[in-house]
């Protein structure tokens, strides 16, 4: 699903800056490239799980990555 690849950098962008230090970033990307889908969903809801972390629109952002990854799997998205 090429919105996914079109996502995934803001994702990676928000991974970073929440993670920095770390190759959480690199990662992400290369879970993405590869289609390790289920890894990059794991980062996501890592993320999500504290979202007093995140700022602005990264929520928002991660959870639309999160239900495009749920559709590219084949999970209804409830609305």
């Amino acid at each position: 699903m090429q919105v996914l690849y079109e996502l995934a950098p803001v994702i990676a962008d928000v991974i970073s800056a929440h993670c920095q230090g770390t190759c959480a970033r690199e990662d992400f990307v290369r879970a993405c490239v590869s289609g390790e889908w289920e890894d990059a969903k794991v980062m996501v809801e890592g993320m999500l799980a504290e979202p007093w972390h995140l700022t602005g629109y990264q929520e928002k952002r991660l959870h639309e990555f999160r239900a495009l990854l749920q559709l590219n799997q084949g999970v209804l998205v409830p609305q």
